[in-house]
């Protein structure tokens, strides 16, 4: 940590893209159903999922009321609107896409991983497709 501004140590900054959606696609073969029962709640719903919890993600977590241990990983839900509000800094474009409610077989997934990415999840004839949020 020594170097490092309180900014980088406490803040989460964001993903390169397709390393977030590499790591999301690993994480489905433990993590698919829970994301999809997130979304399955409710279509305005985003699935946060939590991989490798370090500092600003446990800081984060118990923020929102959820026990994280460290390094863990886990799924839990949050209405778009909300997770808009969490990250002020986002850009215009990116916090309408969370408030806006998921397509019929979308699921939204906030990927908390040591920064943060916007991904979409959408099923189709069987296969899964995951992209980066436009």
């Amino acid at each position: 940590m020594i170097g490092k501004s309180l900014r980088e140590r406490w803040e989460l900054g964001r993903l390169d893209a397709d390393e977030a959606v590499a790591l999301l696609k690993r994480m489905l073969a433990t993590h698919a159903k829970p994301l999809v029962e997130v979304r399955q709640r409710d279509a305005r719903m985003v699935a946060c999922l939590v991989a490798g919890a370090d500092k600003p993600t446990l800081r984060l977590c118990r923020e929102l009321g959820f026990t994280m241990r460290p390094g863990g990983a886990g799924v839990f839900g949050v209405l778009g609107a909300d997770a808009a509000r969490l990250f002020p800094a986002l850009p215009e474009p990116e916090r309408a896409w969370l408030e806006a409610p998921s397509g019929p077989r979308e699921t939204k997934v906030l990927l908390v991983a040591g920064g943060i990415a916007l991904l979409s999840l959408e099923a189709k004839d069987g296969a899964v497709t995951v992209t980066a949020a436009p």
